[in-house]
């Protein structure tokens, strides 16, 4: 880690150039992207909006039935893969969100292939 911090100080690269060089890399712009790390934005945005630490999160979580620990909510809100569909619907309902709303983009060309992906909408 010492000679990443001093080959960025030496390269006098502001935070900002350095995040825009990394968007141009399609594996970074892929995971900032994917599901877990989208998710992760927005329950740390709300629970930030009610002034929650994790701790106060888990014990939210904890209150609907279900134990929930600081270290499950750090994991998730550090994007980790893995998490499931039901721990999710869990914490978003602690945060006071229900109905939640999917919308799904199209895809125009993968690796070059002539795979198509339509949105639409699914019961």
């Amino acid at each position: 880690m010492k000679g990443v911090k001093s080959m960025y100080k030496a390269s006098k690269v502001k935070h900002k150039d350095m995040m825009t060089m990394l968007e141009e890399i399609p594996a970074v712009k892929e995971h900032k992207e994917s599901f877990a790390v989208r998710m992760s934005r927005q329950i740390i945005k709300r629970r930030m909006e009610l002034g929650w630490t994790q701790g106060k999160l888990a014990e939210e979580v904890s209150k609907l039935g279900e134990p929930m620990q600081q270290s499950t909510i750090s994991r998730i809100e550090s994007s980790s893969p893995g998490t499931k569909a039901e721990t999710y619907d869990k914490i978003l309902k602690a945060l006071g969100y229900v109905g939640i709303e999917l919308s799904f983009k199209d895809i125009e060309e993968i690796d070059g292939g002539d795979l198509h992906i339509r949105s639409g909408s699914f019961a």
